[in-house]
């Protein structure tokens, strides 16, 4: 069952993954701050803490695909659109990246 719930939760993942990154690439940084207005940045913070290497790659997730993928250009959007906090997320991001 557990690998089923994984399988599941993975592909959920993954959508949101690529959704987030259409959205950084396709949207300018005024239209990300608005979407993200309300966005509390500590339960997003504790929820991508939910989230290492190891447990990407137990929802069937290959980092690698993404750390080729996610452009240092992309990294200064987020900083960019989230400002002060952007240091947090983008140090997480790079944390599981590398």
């Amino acid at each position: 069952m557990s690998d089923i719930s994984n399988y599941l939760h993975g592909q959920i993942t993954r959508k949101k993954i690529e959704k987030g990154l259409e959205m950084l690439r396709n949207e300018s940084p005024q239209e990300l701050k608005k979407r993200l207005q309300n966005v509390n940045i500590d339960e997003a913070m504790r929820k991508l803490d939910e989230y290492d290497k190891k447990r990407l790659r137990e929802l069937g997730i290959n980092v690698s695909e993404y750390r080729n993928r996610i452009t240092e250009a992309d990294i200064q959007k987020i900083y960019q659109v989230l400002g002060r906090d952007g240091d947090k997320v983008i140090r997480k991001i790079r944390e599981i990246l590398n």
